[in-house]
């Protein structure tokens, strides 16, 4: 299940165009209710904290087009910044312009 989750991420980022949508309040809502519900145990968080610092690499505590971009560079997928900024928005439902860890906990439990 992880891996698949992985996966989608990598897929989604690395086939998201230049006019990639923000999550909408819906899917926000969705992993807010399973985080209250305590569906997110311990493995899972540790799982997801690991899964995001493969992205967060600048010491920012988010993921950034830069970041991003380097990431999918590493696993054949190259996007300008442009492309990276298009996905970063498709799940940056504060509009900072950045993927933080809540972001990217909703992202992959929805």
């Amino acid at each position: 299940m992880r891996t698949r989750r992985t996966r989608t991420w990598v897929h989604s980022a690395a086939n998201t165009g230049g006019d990639g949508g923000p999550l909408d309040e819906e899917d926000e809502l969705a992993g807010e209710q399973a985080e209250a519900a305590g569906e997110e145990d311990d493995d899972e968080r540790t799982w997801l904290r690991e899964t995001f610092g493969m992205y967060e690499m600048e010491g920012t505590g988010c993921i950034t087009p830069l970041s991003l971009k380097l990431v999918l560079a590493r696993l054949g997928a190259r996007r300008n910044i442009a492309e990276c900024q298009a996905i970063i928005c498709r799940f940056d439902m504060d509009s900072d312009g950045v993927v933080s860890f809540n972001e990217f906990r909703t992202m992959m439990t929805v």
